[in-house]
């Protein structure tokens, strides 16, 4: 059977703390681009509706015409879907942020222990995996 080979790494309670304002951060930044593809998708439906109902005014023949507000009833429809999405990134980022807040409630105070202890830490090839 052949051995498992590992390579260790070491975590340390900064890149705890590091990584888990990175969630919140992306969180929110993966709402906002949601938010913007939304009002995209919104524009997109104002437009083709208001192309639509302009050429109606001209008498252009009524295929055109349908088509583009056929655009802008699905523009709408993706618009209000992508609201669910923006809906469930609200949730993403407010559970992002408990993760910071509860990461750093629960292990802020070994960060400021180790930057403020007085007791001599043991050597890194010591606790190293071997």
């Amino acid at each position: 059977m052949a051995e498992k080979s590992t390579v260790g790494t070491v975590i340390t309670v900064a890149a705890v703390l590091a990584r888990a304002a990175a969630y919140g951060i992306r969180a929110g930044n993966t709402r906002r681009a949601v938010e913007r593809l939304q009002s995209r998708f919104q524009e997109r439906a104002d437009s083709a509706r208001y192309l639509s109902e302009a050429m109606t005014t001209l008498d252009v023949d009524e295929p055109t015409t349908t088509a583009y507000m056929e655009v802008a009833t699905l523009s709408d429809a993706m618009a209000a879907n992508v609201a669910g999405i923006v809906s469930a990134s609200d949730s993403l980022s407010t559970s992002a942020q408990g993760l910071d807040s509860e990461t750093r409630a629960q292990h802020g105070r070994m960060a400021d222990a180790n930057r403020t202890h007085t007791v001599q830490m043991a050597d890194r090839a010591f606790i190293k995996r071997q």
